[in-house]
């Protein structure tokens, strides 16, 4: 299995991320796994991940190179790690982009709104991402609503992004959650848009009315992403597997969440790198 939404903080960052979920008036959960580094990493082998993503993302300026350098430097020791790293437009989007794609070769970005405080439809970003449609590399974000945002124009965002950049490969995190139908339309118009399965369809009070359906995974059969939020949950990881298979959508369609159509989108990031490489010189 690939696990396609994984986080993969320095242990004194995911300790603050920690605390924050955690107080009270946030509003958000306990976490069920403290886990950093090493011990997430052989946890993850147990569970059957054979390789899972390394996601960050930035609330603060001067902290996103921080990151991506972390991630480049783990990346390089740990072969299971999909390198994914993330811009702060504050910081200047197209510096991190260059380093990020030429230099460390990532497969692409995670960026989080709702933390940056910076929207995805920020113009600021527009140059990282002709970068990123050049080399193939793909987008990660989180522009639903889901668990406690209220915000909820999301969708218009993405769509605002994808009509400047219609071949790009965005992933919607959480299925779009709770916004479901408005960004399965929008997947209908642009063939480059994924979902990630993170914490849908298990039974949380946490995220509720969190399934968008068994018909939804037939319908996006090659374009659904097995994801966790790991080690971020306030439930067991196994849930995560059981939820989906209890949709009984049958061993084909499940093969292509759990790995195969992760692998080929994964596949075309890194082929696109370096066939666009070769060609620019």
């Amino acid at each position: 299995m690939i696990d396609m939404h994984v986080h993969y903080f320095p242990p004194a960052v995911f300790k603050a991320i920690w605390r924050y979920f955690e107080t009270h008036t946030n509003g958000l959960w306990h976490i069920n796994y403290r886990m950093s580094g090493e011990k997430q990493r052989e946890f993850l082998r147990a569970k059957g991940i054979e390789r899972f993503t390394t996601l960050v993302y930035a609330h603060k300026k001067d902290l996103a190179m921080r990151l991506n350098d972390f991630i480049a430097r783990e990346s390089a020791l740990y072969p299971e790690l999909i390198a994914f790293g993330t811009l702060y437009a504050g910081d200047g989007a197209l510096a991190q982009a260059r380093t990020i794609f030429e230099e460390y070769r990532f497969f692409g970005i995670k960026l989080h709104p709702f933390v940056s405080g910076e929207e995805i439809d920020d113009e600021r970003y527009f140059p990282a991402y002709e970068l990123m449609l050049h080399y193939g590399k793909i987008l990660l974000c989180h522009p639903g609503s889901a668990p406690v945002y209220q915000k909820y124009d999301g969708v218009l965002r993405i769509r605002r992004v994808l009509s400047a950049f219609p071949e790009m490969k965005l992933i919607i995190a959480h299925c779009g959650a709770y916004e479901y139908e408005p960004y399965q339309r929008l997947a209908e118009e642009f063939p480059h848009v994924y979902f990630d399965t993170a914490m849908n369809c298990v039974h949380t009070p946490v995220f509720e009315h969190n399934c968008p359906g068994p018909a939804f995974f037939q319908r996006f059969q090659d374009r659904v992403l097995f994801g966790t939020d790991f080690p971020n949950i306030p439930y067991d990881y196994q849930e995560q597997i059981d939820s989906l298979k209890k949709l009984k959508l049958g061993e084909q369609i499940e093969k292509k969440i759990f790995k195969d159509n992760a692998l080929s989108l994964l596949f075309s990031a890194d082929s696109g790198s370096t066939h666009r490489k070769e060609n620019t010189g």
